[in-house]
């Protein structure tokens, strides 16, 4: 045995786990932060023992258990046992794996080899050999053979349905617990009690054991990490043989009780333990562990996965399948805060977060640090509700006993008692006038200076309301001040009031929070959902329903890309570019995303009529009844891919149909008909969201539903198509159907209608196939004339053009010929320019036939190296270096077209800029070329201050072989080709010119990006 080991010290590789590397978390970020999501027996699970977590290539989650085997697909859980499988003896599962053709295999405990193919369970029977009945491991290897490991059996190995048994004495009578191949085609084999074993073409190559510096013979699993390390988990602890066939202990993993192993993207290796998760980074040599969350402890693991979405998946023997996703947000709460009922939160010039809850303190956090400051005045229990940080260093409190200025150590009390008309005030704001403003819950609005009330803004002063929620300074002075049931109203400088609603009757109406988009406009968040106030109108802002009932809190615009919207279910995440969308009228409603537990809150539940904040840093901090959470817009990530959506079952009157064919045939008589589909995403599979329409039976898709099932009942006899679309919690919709298409058959008294509708649908088909035929033929009689007439004029033209050059040619030899010998010089320099003529010419006729017959070939666009490259090309014009140029770009995404076509485009109007530019004639010659551009499209704009071009010439420049002036040394197509090229690249071009004073080429190009997608 120590021959093989020293073996394998001298001759180990690199390895790697065949089947390709897994998402992963990033091994930087600690793991302790995740969101955690847990599905038991009581969510529909068939036990809370579960053995394995597979994800298959349809991206169903298969799990194993010793009560069964379950597929989930987000929307249901399906059980399947001996009481709807024949072919069981048991209901224990071990494992399940899937080959290349999309075959499942399970092992299970007494029935032997399971697979699922079509919709199908069967058992496998093989021509020769025979399968053990308990199966704890199972492998694809590379070559398409199935390993298998058995109980007390040794190994097995399933190849066209022929068995092998792969005898090795040592190995004949072990329990396989794990077995993995590595890019060589070695098998490893972990054996309960007889150590690992080394195979090549099924013959032992290497053996190690307790002897050999094992931990222990019981080996519990195994994985390869891509950089080459064989990771091995026993019963005490985690090892590793590296690249040099050194083995090595982890020692922070030393006397674990590890269960099982995976090695993800980043070559983490996770490891699934009694008493918690770890995760080992080789590359950072530290171990990071995560023992559980918000009451839920992750003990007993038994196996790990990594979905399509970078979700981990864990299964217990006892608590059943737990995911763990990346947080995307942090949370501040107890006891580094003194509550994690937050009320407000206030940054400070001094570069502090203060925090009011409902303890009688402040809290202050900076940078990880955290520290408190003591109220003496008794809060009752209530807490602080806003907060001001003055210069001078004092703070100015609301609370519901009154406004609080705290001064180091001293505090005095404003209150009913000496002069406000309430107590229960609840905002804070200092204006540039120095003056602050009180908003109180029963009292109206107080202006308040140097310890004086200056006046009170109440409803029975210009206000119509008492309840005052929230107060928002403009740029110009103007306050605009949100109510209970009172709508908003603007107070300007002079101390004149207007007052806006809702409705006729804003009783019930709660304007929480403004969010000023300039002086006179701004979003609103209320009780009744988002509104926009355009300075003098609220309007209700329409957002895509998720049909659950929501109360908008507040709005943080993070001076990027996102709106941020705290609510009673979570925060909403709202694209900006949605919102130019939707003010534009492009888009009916306006999407978000929903964050919450799922994302990372520590609870959803954002404080009720409460200020969120943006920070100097650009982080978005949000009260709420679980702390304080914490959002980097920078470092959210988002996976913008659409999600498959499956149609899982289709019943005709209880009896389930096969969905993998093609088209289905249906009996006359058929009554009820029910279709279950999902999307297939988990990150949260209650936000999944569907479309359905039944093709022959409805013209128009459903409305977005959560629910994957629909019914149809007494469909008459036709043909049908079932398609479903869906979207994943991110509101990303896949837009590509998935069907299922099927004949519903008639009854016989049916039958002549049937015919007749089809011989009528015939003959509608004959007609409009006729018509479309002499339209056809029409137009392309119109394309031929216009085709013959730009020919005729090409050949003439095109002679014209060849034969004057070359005419001047023969006529400058000539003259070289019988001239005087001084001025062959200049004879030679009219030749070059005829010659470069032709040549242009040439060029120009090249363009026009590769525009007319290619293909568009889309790419992404780098505006930037190809207009410098344009330059390039003309830069030893001779009128180049006298004049100047400019180039700007504001393109806000990227663009994707034909980049030779619009090089073409761009090369002939920069180009004609310059060489028809007279700069003699003008004080400063210039040019400047501006790119910009949206999702939809670019825009190029080319302006010079040239000659410019006579009106009566402007509509004509486009057309074949036209001169706007004798004087143009050009061949007269350059423009033809680039309103040619153009309509190919479905873009336009406008010229705007007045003579003498110069010309712009304005050009807008479609972005064809989603062309390039598909």
């Amino acid at each position: 045995m120590k021959g093989h080991l020293a073996f394998v010290l001298f001759s180990f590789f690199i390895v790697k786990i065949a089947c390709g590397q897994e998402a992963g978390f990033d091994p930087k970020d600690p793991i302790r932060n995740i969101s955690l999501a847990q599905w038991t027996a009581e969510d529909g699970l068939s036990s809370n023992n579960l053995t394995h977590v597979f994800q298959d290539s349809k991206g169903l989650l298969w799990i194993t258990s010793f009560n069964g085997v379950m597929m989930y697909d987000g929307e249901r859980v399906e059980i399947y046992d001996i009481n709807n499988l024949d072919l069981l003896e048991t209901d224990g599962f071990y494992t399940v794996t899937e080959d290349d053709n999309g075959v499942i295999y399970l092992g299970s405990q007494g029935s032997g080899l399971i697979k699922y193919f079509n919709g199908t369970f069967s058992k496998v029977e093989s021509r020769s050999g025979h399968l053990p009945k308990s199966i704890p491991s199972l492998l694809v290897s590379q070559t398409g053979a199935l390993y298998i490991g058995s109980n007390n059996q040794g190994l097995y190995k399933l190849t066209d349905n022929d068995v092998e048994w792969i005898d090795i004495p040592s190995l004949n009578k072990s329990t396989i617990s794990s077995i993995k191949e590595d890019s060589e085609g070695r098998i490893w084999v972990a054996t309960e009690g007889q150590g690992l074993f080394c195979l090549r073409n099924d013959q032992l190559e290497s053996y190690l054991s307790m002897e050999e510096g094992l931990h222990d013979n019981y080996i519990e699993s195994l994985a390869c990490t891509s950089d080459g390390l064989l990771m091995i988990a026993s019963t005490k602890g985690l090892q590793y043989i590296d690249r040099n066939g050194l083995l090595i202990s982890i020692d922070e993993l030393s006397d674990v009780y590890i269960n099982y192993l995976f090695v993800d993207e980043w070559n983490s290796v996770w490891v699934g333990t009694e008493n918690g998760l770890a995760r080992w980074s080789g590359e950072l040599n530290k171990v990071d562990w995560v023992y559980g969350k918000k009451g839920l402890d992750l003990v007993r693991l038994s196996s790990i996965m990594i979905d399509r979405e970078n979700s981990l998946w864990l299964t217990s023997s006892r608590i059943g399948l737990v995911r763990l996703k990346e947080s995307r947000l942090t949370n501040l709460m107890e006891p580094d805060i003194s509550s994690n009922r937050i009320n407000i939160l206030h940054e400070s010039w001094d570069g502090n977060l203060y925090i009011g809850t409902d303890q009688n303190q402040l809290d202050i956090y900076r940078d990880g640090n955290y520290d408190r400051i003591k109220i003496t005045t008794d809060l009752a229990g209530n807490g602080v509700r806003d907060i001001y940080h003055d210069k001078d260093g004092t703070f100015w409190l609301a609370t519901y006993v009154g406004v609080i200025h705290k001064d180091g150590e001293k505090e005095t009390l404003y209150s009913t008692g000496n002069g406000m008309p309430a107590n229960n005030f609840r905002l804070v704001l200092k204006d540039k006038k120095g003056f602050f403003w009180f908003g109180s819950r029963s009292g109206g609005l107080v202006k308040f200076k140097d310890g004086v009330v200056h006046e009170i803004f109440d409803n029975e002063n210009k206000l119509e309301s008492n309840f005052i929620l929230s107060i928002a300074e403009s740029s110009n002075g103007n306050l605009l001040i949100g109510t209970h049931s009172g709508g908003i109203s603007v107070l300007d400088s002079s101390g004149e009031v207007s007052t806006y609603h809702l409705k006729e009757d804003d009783a019930g109406v709660l304007l929480f929070n403004i969010d000023l988009m300039s002086d006179s406009t701004a979003l609103v968040t209320a009780n009744v959902g988002l509104l926009y106030f355009d300075g003098s109108h609220l309007v209700p802002v329409k957002l895509t329903s998720d049909r659950r009932s929501k109360t908008f809190f507040d709005l943080v615009d993070d001076g990027k890309n996102n709106f941020w919207v705290t609510t009673n279910l979570g925060i909403l995440q709202i694209d900006k570019s949605d919102w130019d969308s939707y003010m534009s009228n492009q888009i009916e409603e306006l999407p978000y995303i929903v964050l919450d537990e799922n994302s990372g809150m520590n609870n959803k539940e954002c404080t009720g009529a409460t200020r969120s904040l943006l920070t100097t840093q650009g982080k978005v901090m949000v009260p709420t009844l679980g702390g304080v959470c914490e959002i980097s817009p920078n470092n959210l990530r988002v996976d913008n891919s659409p999600p498959e959506v499956l149609i899982r079952s289709v019943l005709v009157d209880d009896e389930e149909l096969p969905i993998q064919n093609e088209f289905t045939v249906i009996e006359p008589g058929a009554l009820r008909y029910i279709f279950e589909f999902a999307v297939i995403s988990y990150t949260a599979p209650e936000r999944n969201q569907f479309r359905y329409k039944l093709e022959g039976f409805e013209k128009e898709w459903s409305s977005s539903d959560y629910s994957g099932r629909v019914e149809y009942t007494n469909l008459p006899p036709g043909k049908y198509t079932f398609k479903v679309v869906g979207a994943n919690e991110s509101n990303i919709w896949n837009t590509n159907p998935t069907t299922f298409s099927f004949r519903v058959e008639p009854f016989f008294y049916q039958t002549i209608w049937f015919y007749l509708l089809i011989l009528a649908l015939m003959i509608g088909i004959f007609l409009i196939i006729y018509k479309w035929r002499i339209s056809f033929i029409n137009r392309q009689n119109v394309e031929l004339k216009k085709v013959n007439a730009e020919l005729d004029r090409f050949v003439y033209s095109a002679s014209h053009e060849i034969r004057s050059p070359l005419s001047s040619i023969l006529g400058l030899i000539n003259l070289a010929r019988l001239g005087e010998p001084n001025k062959q010089a200049e004879y030679f320099d009219h030749i070059e320019k005829s010659v470069n003529r032709l040549d242009d010419f040439i060029h120009d006729i090249v363009d026009y036939s590769r525009n007319a017959r290619l293909g568009i070939e889309i790419e992404e666009v780098d505006f930037e190296t190809m207009i410098s490259n344009i330059l390039e090309d003309i830069s030893h014009t001779e009128n180049f270096e006298r004049i100047h140029h400019e180039v700007s770009y504001s393109l806000e995404n990227t663009f994707y077209s034909d980049p030779k076509r619009l090089k073409i485009v761009l090369s002939n109007i920069i180009t004609n800029a310059f060489k028809h530019h007279q700069p003699d004639r003008v004080g400063h010659p210039s040019v400047s070329i501006e790119v910009s551009g949206n999702k939809q499209e670019a825009q190029i704009v080319v302006q010079d201050n040239g000659p410019g071009i006579e009106k009566n010439h402007v509509p004509k420049v486009f057309k074949m072989f036209y001169r706007a002036t004798t004087r143009s040394e050009g061949s007269g197509l350059g423009l033809y080709i680039v309103e040619e090229t153009l309509a190919k690249l479905q873009g336009s071009i406008d010229v705007k010119s007045k003579l003498g004073e110069g010309s712009t080429f304005k050009i807008s190009v479609r972005n064809l990006k989603t062309l390039f997608e598909k």
